[in-house]
């Protein structure tokens, strides 16, 4: 049974939209932490702090300190009754670790390979933690505080619009704060901006939390507490392992994707950073424009067919640049706004709406909060797709470098139009398992 409350204002939509502030820090990790410890050789400001195989160790070894804090958090907030909410006390306490720590991955100790290495490792792992203390109940709000399929689609678009503006603040400032703010020095330019960008996203969540009143907003279902391991025989099923495969392979393409733009920018277009700012507007500025499109379609279309369409505009517009060198680099900016339509519904509003119907289904048929859980696992596989993001694209991104004096190489540019040929491959996997999954959101689970 559920008690129905009112629709919510759209105050209610623009607070909780604030909320998703914390992905500016998601996109400073995945653009800029590889730029730091492995930038390429034209920049001037930067040398290898790592070499790129140990750099892929720390950040394994940070997933296995994170390794259940996913899916634990997630059923951990299920059951929780405060006089807050469920959610609210894990995004509470998750917050302002989580910013501290992201500052901590540009202050590492370079005494030695060894120290620099250990304490990105110990960073990661407390970084990781922190982050799904933070996303994995935030999310979960999505069906917390709904009432219908159509408010949890018009949600999930209002946290992809603020997902968008916090994504494009971490990638169009740095270009433009990493100058003013440094000068020539570029270590203490971004240093500056991560501290910036930081408590601008450590704001944002509390903003959400203090303003949102998730206990008088949330419906009062009447779901019983299952134990962890009980709870398997409602996620393990044929239709959501499929859909976590999909979102698994399409987080991989995407990441190395957004990954490489700073290395394109100035290694294959040879253009200077700031083009990186101009570039990552034209990307997610075209993503943004195909908001109120992708939720109308999806009202009048099931979500498989319209994420099929924007997989394969992506597989089209990331297979151009491929063919892009500073000879044609004017085609780029054609191809990433191309590559940005695909990414409206595929990258933004599909995942949460999706993955809420799932939850939705599963507690009205069966009487069981699991919200928690099922975005607790879907953060962990999008957390396995960083990782193996990073992996692939710090490794594959040396191809054909020579060491410098220290032993250590540089990004080339066979590295990153091979990195970008991965990320397709990688959508390809992700087409054939949405493929696979079935045509309606709310089926028989």
């Amino acid at each position: 049974m559920t008690i129905m409350k009112s629709r919510l204002s759209k105050g209610k939509y623009w607070i909780y939209g604030i909320g998703v502030s914390y992905f500016i820090m998601d996109q400073l990790f995945n653009q800029w932490l590889p730029y730091y410890y492995l930038p390429p050789k034209e920049e001037t400001g930067l040398s290898p702090l790592l070499p790129a195989g140990l750099i892929t160790l720390a950040l394994v070894l940070s997933r296995f300190i994170d390794a259940v804090s996913d899916p634990l958090v997630g059923y951990l907030s299920d059951k929780t009754n405060s006089k807050w909410g469920k959610r609210t006390p894990f995004i509470a306490l998750g917050g302002i670790p989580l910013g501290f720590t992201m500052v901590l991955f540009f202050f590492p100790v370079k005494m030695t390979t060894m120290t620099t290495f250990i304490s990105l490792t110990i960073v990661g792992g407390l970084f990781f933690i922190f982050y799904t203390m933070v996303g994995g109940p935030y999310n979960a709000l999505i069906p917390d505080i709904t009432n219908s399929k159509e408010e949890r689609l018009d949600l999930s678009t209002v946290q992809s619009v603020f997902r968008l503006v916090f994504t494009a603040v971490a990638m169009v400032l740095p270009g433009l704060l990493i100058p003013l703010l440094g000068g020539d020095n570029t270590e203490k330019g971004l240093r500056l901006t991560i501290i910036l960008l930081s408590i601008i996203a450590v704001l944002g969540i509390y903003i959400c939390i203090f303003f949102l009143d998730e206990k008088n907003i949330s419906n009062n279902k009447i779901t019983e507490s299952v134990k962890f391991k009980e709870s398997s025989k409602y996620i393990l099923k044929k239709d959501i392992v499929i859909y976590f495969a999909a979102f698994f392979f399409f987080f991989v393409g995407f990441n190395l994707l957004r990954g490489m733009i700073n290395y394109y920018v100035v290694s294959i277009m040879q253009k200077p950073k700031g083009i990186i700012t101009l570039i990552s507007v034209i990307l997610f500025g075209s993503a943004a424009l195909c908001f109120p499109i992708t939720n109308k379609l999806s009202k009048k279309y099931s979500y498989k067919k319209v994420i099929i369409v924007d997989i394969i505009i992506l597989i089209l517009g990331g297979s151009g640049l491929l063919f892009i060198d500073s000879q044609n680099s004017l085609l780029a900016y054609v191809l990433f706004f191309i590559c940005g339509t695909g990414l409206s519904g595929a990258a933004f509003i599909f995942p949460q709406a999706m993955i809420s119907e799932i939850a939705v289904s599963i507690s009205g048929r069966h009487k069981v909060s699991v919200e928690g859980l099922l975005f607790g696992i879907q953060g962990f596989f999008l957390k396995m797709a960083f990782l193996v993001q990073q992996a692939i694209q710090l490794n594959v991104l040396v191809i054909g470098s020579e060491k410098d004096s220290e032993g250590l190489k540089y990004a080339t540019s066979q590295g990153i139009y091979a990195a970008i040929a991965i990320s397709l491959a990688f959508f390809v996997l992700s087409l054939f398992f949405y493929l696979l999954k079935k045509e309606k959101e709310d089926s028989e689970l």
